[in-house]
């Protein structure tokens, strides 16, 4: 075992898969590097947060020996592995409406960096994208003296020519839940919120599970049905209030910045999606579409927070003031 300070890391096995453990007090964070970087699952108090799907278990895609990436996709079908995962928006224009394999499925090389004091910073770097051209890396930093972590996603152009691509960070977490988001006070969606029809119930059910509190939205993610929900606020900030059986009631708080008026892939700078199939949810960041010329990268830094919300308030306002901007020093 290799220990940073209050920060321990060590490789052991995570259902089957070689993992990384990374442990800072109550917080552990369970890093699979060989299906997509993945952070696969993260633990608050011992007690599992992340979705991670049992059909897929331990499961290994050689993806490097793959000839034909997107024949080999198409025989795989959506591989849905669970966990925290780097995607590229928009979702339209996915080859064969699935994700890019080298870029999800692919293993992905891992190192570690002390250099800073008192901080672990973790890199997990894909190959080179055989679809888009575009390589991704995960670095994830923890201080030991902050109950934050940062997950940073770094996309570059590896390719020859122009490339038109947003980072989205997807983080699968389990249900049930009730999600907050801020509303743009310029909106172009009705009451701040673009319902996504394409995705199952959304139109039929957003009466049910959408509601409105002034500056902000809230989603309840409880019950099986498919849905997704988005928001083109001014910025960035996702509060998800996780309700965990035997530890209560969990906040989860994501902070990134946002770039308008630069265009976004899917219109939207937070979303939620919520499974029928599986019990699970996502919260969804994006960053904007950037046009990468050969050589070029661009950048999305997620500041997360977990806190235990027994004796927090939970009134409209202290949601509101839990959804509030990171100031940019700290992401």
């Amino acid at each position: 075992m290799k220990t940073h300070s209050a920060i321990s890391l060590h490789q052991a096995d995570y259902r089957g898969w070689d993992a990384w453990w990374v442990e800072r007090g109550p917080l552990t964070l369970i890093l699979v590097p060989q299906v997509g970087g993945r952070i696969m699952d993260f633990h608050w108090h011992g007690h599992s947060l992340a979705f991670v799907n049992d059909d897929l278990a331990g499961r290994v895609e050689n993806v490097a020996a793959v000839s034909d990436v997107r024949a080999r996709k198409r025989e795989l079908d959506f591989l849905l592995w669970g966990g925290d995962k780097t995607w590229l928006a928009p979702q339209t224009h996915w080859t064969d409406a699935l994700p890019f394999l080298d870029l999800d499925s692919g293993a992905y090389s891992i190192d570690f960096d002390h250099s800073e004091p008192q901080t672990l910073i973790v890199r997990m770097t894909s190959p080179i994208c055989r679809e888009t051209g575009i390589q991704l890396t995960r670095t994830i930093r923890l201080s030991e003296t902050s109950s934050v972590w940062t997950l940073t996603h770094h996309m570059k152009n590896c390719s020859d020519k122009v490339t038109n691509w947003a980072l989205w960070d997807v983080d699968m977490i389990r249900r049930p839940a009730q999600i907050y988001l801020p509303r743009s006070s310029d909106t172009v969606y009705p009451k701040g919120v673009k319902t996504f029809d394409n995705e199952g119930e959304s139109t039929t059910i957003r009466d049910s599970v959408v509601s409105y509190h002034d500056a902000m939205v809230k989603v309840d993610c409880t019950t099986a049905h498919k849905f997704k929900f988005g928001v083109d606020a001014e910025y960035g900030s996702i509060f998800a209030v996780l309700d965990i059986a035997g530890l209560g009631s969990v906040g989860y708080r994501k902070q990134f910045p946002t770039f308008h008026p630069q265009p976004y892939g899917h219109g939207c700078v937070a979303e939620v999606f919520n499974a029928s199939l599986y019990h699970y949810l996502e919260l969804e960041s994006h960053g904007p579409v950037v046009a990468l010329q050969p050589g070029e990268s661009a950048e999305l830094t997620i500041r997360r927070e977990l806190f235990n919300m027994s004796d927090r308030p939970m009134s409209d306002q202290a949601i509101q003031n839990y959804l509030q901007p990171a100031d940019s020093a700290s992401i």
